[in-house]
């Protein structure tokens, strides 16, 4: 049975009109942290992870600078479709946590900015109890506050990681630690030139710890999108190429020289069961 022309010419019109909808497939804005959005490794995990799923999307990045807090909010107020932090306990009473580290748990080697003045007091830091004397500095929010603190390390906090960088130029407190990827770029990119600031050579503290994205409660679909992309990226090595390539990662497998250093491990508390739970295929050994 054929169709006339003029239903032909209607249904042809309605194709025109349906379809580009019907495979626009998954629209994602992702939050502009610091000001760093489509520069930050989770831009660039996320978009590799919803290139290898094979699942149509449309990826943007939220105009304005948030903070961590900020995003999580948005996210729930569905202005943002996901967010990515370090782990904290009880974060996925608020969102649907995929637990692939995106990081492959790097950011649980942590290097320290610190004063220039400091250099000879950290140089003969040889125990966490030699860690212990100083205050440590770490934004608004983030996970890592409850595993150093737990540590016996005190801990100040601010908005911003430019702000961060400022204090320790101030000796507002002792040392900012930041995964061994990010140390040395946050510090060219935020510190400003100021001489005073310096990554120290000797330490690197390290815990159990990963960077994960957060989906607003039960969007299944965004999460199983995000997850079986991950795993296509890992099994194939993409994404391990990606890290060693990324402006933000590169430096913890070529800089941080993290074998050569004071290793300092502490517990990370209260892990989750998904945490536990993750294989082992996904953990960084240098």
């Amino acid at each position: 049975m054929y169709l006339k022309t003029s239903n032909l010419k209607y249904f042809l019109l309605m194709c025109w009109l349906i379809l580009p909808s019907a495979f626009a497939g998954l629209k994602i804005v992702y939050p502009n942290i610091d000001g760093i959005g489509a520069e930050s490794i989770g831009y660039s995990v996320l978009k590799l992870a919803l290139e290898k799923s094979g699942q149509a999307h449309e990826l943007s990045v939220y105009g304005p600078t948030v903070n961590q807090q900020r995003a999580r909010d948005l996210v729930e107020q569905g202005q943002l479709s996901l967010f990515d932090t370090g782990f904290q306990e009880g974060l996925d009473q608020r969102f649907d946590p995929i637990y692939l580290p995106i990081d492959r748990g790097i950011l649980g080697w942590r290097l320290f900015i610190i004063h220039k003045d400091n250099q000879e007091k950290f140089a003969n830091v040889k125990s966490l109890k030699d860690l212990q004397q100083y205050v440590a500095g770490q934004g608004k929010g983030w996970g890592d506050i409850v595993v150093i603190e737990n540590a016996g390390i005190k801990v100040k906090t601010a908005g911003k990681i430019p702000s961060l960088i400022k204090m320790v130029g101030g000796k507002r407190f002792d040392f900012f630690p930041l995964g061994a990827n990010e140390v040395y770029s946050f510090l060219a990119k935020f510190g400003g030139n100021d001489p005073n600031l310096v990554v120290d050579t000797n330490v690197v503290l390290v815990y159990p710890y990963g960077r994960f994205f957060y989906v607003k409660k039960d969007d299944k679909a965004l999460a199983e999108t995000i997850r079986s992309g991950m795993e296509k990226a890992l099994a194939d090595g993409s994404l391990q190429k990606m890290l060693e390539s990324h402006k933000y990662f590169k430096d913890a497998f070529s800089t941080a020289k993290l074998k050569a250093r004071v290793r300092i491990d502490i517990d990370t508390p209260n892990l989750s069961d998904g945490f536990k739970n993750i294989d082992e295929k996904w953990w960084f050994k240098p």
